[in-house]
C-alpha cells in the first residue's frame, strides 16, 4: 500500500508549532563528563569496553604472574594467558591506556604493577582495583619501576632480547607456508619478508618472537619448530563487519600508508587471524570493502569493484561487476531479501541470484542515477535509504514505491535504515525518525540534527533501544526511559568516527576510523 500524507502543508505546519517545544525537550543528547580515567572508571568496568585494532609494530615483550604482555605500537597492548594458553582481549585507550602506542610494557615484581610507557606518557595497571593510572594526569607520582639484576637475568627466561640476540638461539625452522631465512627473516608463501625483531623464553620454554610488519611467532626450543599467525586488523579504516557462526569478518579501507590492507577473518578457534589481499587473490579484484553479509558459508562483500563472494566451504572466490550485469561497480551495501541479494550502489540498485548467480538491473526510471546508501530486511519487505528518500520493495507485489515520510524531519535524503519487529528506523541529516508498520504512525525526532553532526551512517535496534552511527560518536536512544545518550572517546570508543554497527546480545560492536570496539551496553551493573 503506498504511504501518503494526510493533511495538508499549513496543517502540518501547525502540527510541528505546537509538537516541537515537547519533542525538544524529550530529545536533549545526554553526554558522559569524566574529568580523569579513574572518574571514568566509576561508570564504567575495565572490560566495558574492548577495542582492538593491528599488531604489527612491536616494542618489546614482559611476563607478569599470568600473562605475556606485547607492547605494540599500534595496538596497545597483546596480552596472551600463559596457563590456559589464549589470547585475552588487549589493553588500549578503551580500558585506560593513555596511549595505543606503546613503546615499552614492563611488569615489576617488587610492586605487583604493570607498566605501559608511551611516547608523552607512562602508566601503571593496579590489579587490585583493575584500572591504569597515568602520570598525566596525577598531582602525585609515588610509583617507580625497579630495574633487574640484568646479571641474574642474562640469558634467562622471561626477559626479552633484541634482534642482535637472536644469533644465540639453535636454528628455528618454520612450519607450514613459511620460511626463516638467513639474518632472521621470515618470509611468507607470497614471497613477501618481515624481520624478527626480537624474542622473549617463557617459563614453558617456548620462544616468542614478534615480527615487524607481520604478527607474532610462537616456537618450541624442543622441537625447534615456529608458528607464525597474524594479530589484529591489517592496514585499513574499518567499514563493516558481520559474524559467521563465531567466527567475525572485517572489511574496511586502505589506509595508505604503507601497511598491507586486506579483508580480516577472526576465527573463534585458533590463535591467529586470517587475511585475504585482492593482490594475491586473482579473483578479487578489490579488498575495499563497505558493508559484509553472510548466508551459511558464502560470505559477500560490497565493494568498489563490485560484489565480491567468497565459498568459505570451498574456499574459492568470485566477483560480480559491470561486466556481469551490475549496475555500477560502486557497491555500498547488500543485503538478502528471498532468493536474491540486493546491491546497493551510487546509479542505482541490482539484485543477484542466489540460485542461479544471474545479475539484473532494476529497471525503474525513478533509480536512474539515484544513490542508495542502505538496505535493510524486515520479513518479506526490502527497505531502502536514498539520496532521495525511502523506498521499499515487496516481495508479494514485486513492486517499489516511494514511502514519504510523515515525520517533522526532512526526506529528501536518508543515509540510514534499520528495522525490528514493525519498527523501521529513518535517518536523514535533520534527524531520526521512526515508522509503526502496524499502525502506520510516525515519530519525529529533529533535535538530533541540531545536536549531533549528520550523516548517520547506520542504525540497529533491538527491544532495548535504537543505535545510531554518528560522526561524533555512538548515539542510543533509550526505549523505556524515553531519551538519548552519546558515547564518545571519553566513554572509552576507539574514534567518535563511527560507521558500521552490529549488535551482539548485550554487546554491540561499534566500527570507527580507528578499529573495532565492543561494547557491553547491557552490564546489569550500570545504568547509563
Amino acid at each position: 500500500m503506498h504511504i501518503r500524507p494526510s493533511f495538508r502543508p499549513a496543517g502540518w505546519a501547525l502540527l510541528l508549532f505546537i509538537l516541537l517545544p515537547l519533542l525538544l525537550s524529550a530529545q536533549y543528547v545526554r553526554h558522559g563528563s569524566f574529568g580523569s580515567e579513574q572518574q571514568r572508571r566509576m561508570q564504567y568496568a575495565l572490560d566495558d569496553w574492548i577495542s582492538y585494532l593491528g599488531a604489527r609494530e612491536f616494542g618489546n615483550i614482559a611476563a607478569g604472574p599470568k600473562y605475556l604482555y606485547f607492547a605494540t605500537l599500534d595496538g596497545g597492548i597483546w596480552r596472551y594467558h600463559i596457563y590456559d594458553n589464549y589470547w585475552d582481549y588487549p589493553y588500549t585507550t578503551s580500558n585506560g591506556l593513555p596511549d595505543n602506542r606503546v613503546e615499552k610494557v614492563a611488569y615489576d615484581p617488587e610492586s605487583g604493577l604493570l607498566w605501559a610507557f608511551t611516547p608523552d606518557d607512562e602508566a601503571v595497571f593496579n590489579f587490585a582495583s583493575e584500572e591504569w593510572l597515568s602520570k598525566s594526569e596525577a598531582s602525585y607520582w609515588p610509583y617507580r619501576l625497579s630495574e633487574p639484576d640484568n646479571n641474574e637475568q642474562r640469558g634467562g627466561k622471561e626477559q626479552f632480547y633484541g634482534r642482535e640476540a637472536l644469533d644465540n638461539l639453535p636454528g628455528i625452522f618454520a612450519n607450514g607456508d613459511f620460511s626463516i631465512l638467513t639474518d632472521w627473516i621470515l618470509m611468507d608463501r607470497d614471497f613477501q619478508e618481515f624481520p624478527i625483531d626480537g624474542y622473549l623464553r617463557d617459563r614453558y620454554d617456548r620462544l616468542w618472537m614478534p615480527v615487524k610488519g607481520f604478527g607474532i611467532g610462537e616456537a618450541e626450543l624442543y622441537t625447534q619448530r615456529a608458528d607464525f599467525y597474524r594479530m589484529g586488523l591489517p592496514a585499513i579504516e574499518p567499514r563493516a563487519i558481520a559474524y559467521q557462526g563465531d567466527d567475525i569478518w572485517i572489511g574496511g579501507i586502505a589506509r595508505g600508508d604503507g601497511g598491507l590492507p586486506g579483508i580480516a577473518r577472526w576465527p573463534y578457534q585458533g590463535p591467529g587471524w586470517d587475511y585475504f589481499r585482492a593482490r594475491f587473490i586473482s579473483r578479487l579484484p578489490s579488498d575495499n570493502v563497505n558493508d559484509i553479509v553472510i548466508q551459511g558459508d558464502s560470505v559477500w562483500f560490497a565493494t568498489d569493484y563490485g560484489v565480491s563472494l567468497y565459498d568459505s566451504g570451498n574456499d574459492r572466490w568470485s566477483n560480480y561487476n559491470l561486466d556481469k550485469g551490475l549496475i555500477s561497480n560502486d557497491v555500498s551495501d547488500v543485503e538478502i531479501l528471498g532468493r536474491y541479494l540486493y546491491a546497493a550502489t551510487d546509479q542505482g540498485i541490482s539484485r543477484l541470484s542466489l540460485l542461479s548467480g544471474g545479475v539484473e538491473r532494476i529497471k525503474e526510471r525513478r533509480f536512474i542515477n539515484l544513490p542508495f546508501y542502505r538496505l535493510a530486511a524486515q520479513g518479506d519487505t526490502l527497505w531502502a535509504a536514498t539520496f532521495r528518500g525511502i523506498y521499499r520493495y515487496s516481495d508479494q507485489s514485486a513492486e517499489w514505491q516511494l514511502v514519504p515520510a510523515r515525520a517533522a524531519i526532512s526526506d529528501l535524503e536518508i543515509t540510514a535504515v534499520g528495522t525490528y519487529g514493525d519498527e523501521i528506523w529513518f535517518a536523514s541529516s535533520s534527524g531520526i525518525m521512526r515508522l509503526d508498520r502496524r499502525s502506520g504512525e510516525w515519530e519525529s525526532f529533529p533535535q538530533i540534527g541540531f545536536e549531533i553532526r549528520p550523516p548517520y551512517r547506520d542504525i540497529q535496534v533491538n527491544s532495548a533501544a535504537v543505535w545510531v552511527a554518528t560522526p561524533d560518536g555512538l548515539l542510543k536512544f533509550d526505549k523505556e526511559r524515553r531519551y538519548w545518550r552519546l558515547f564518545d572517546t571519553s566513554d572509552g570508543l576507539l574514534s567518535n568516527n563511527c560507521r558500521r554497527l552490529l549488535l551482539d546480545g548485550d554487546y554491540i560492536w561499534i566500527v570507527s576510523d580507528a578499529g573495532i570496539t565492543q561494547f557491553y551496553w547491557n552490564n546489569p551493573q550500570r545504568s547509563d
